[in-house]
């Protein structure tokens, strides 16, 4: 319960940082992280029996995550969004070893995805934070590609 705790911290604090510190492409990114996780807590299956079969509601989301990281890394000017995009994937790979191994313990299914969720949130913050050092520098960073 700690670790849900510490996280619960974490994704409050750095969608918080983002949201009134960064740029759109950091505030999109933050909404779409911070909807990601309280649309997975609404969709995981009961507790008895988490974990024990692919979280088919979790994965669909995080495709949906995955699609718009893709998307801000493909239109916005900045680099982080790509690391988010590729921590998503290796979140979908996850979810797709479950289904293809279901020997799997469901520690470790639960391990592999929140590891990830865990660098994505920390991800989002530098990325936030060396968009005010841009600001700071240039007074200007521009948030999409011409």
């Amino acid at each position: 319960m700690m670790r849900q705790s510490a996280f619960l911290v974490l994704l409050i604090f750095s969608s918080l940082y983002a949201g009134l510190r960064g740029g759109r492409p950091e505030q999109i990114g933050a909404a779409s992280l911070l909807s990601g996780a309280l649309l997975s807590a609404l969709v995981v299956s009961p507790f008895g029996g988490r974990f024990r079969l692919v979280e088919t509601g979790m994965l669909l989301i995080d495709i949906a995550i995955l699609g718009s990281f893709l998307w801000l890394s493909i239109r916005s000017t900045r680099f982080w969004p790509l690391w988010i995009a590729a921590m998503l994937g290796a979140e979908v790979i996850v979810h797709l070893m479950r289904a293809i191994m279901p020997g799997i313990i469901p520690q470790a299914y639960i391990d592999g995805l929140a590891i990830w969720s865990w660098i994505i949130q920390l991800m989002l913050v530098a990325g936030t934070w060396r968009h005010q050092k841009r600001l700071a520098r240039q007074g200007v960073d521009a948030s999409w590609k011409s």
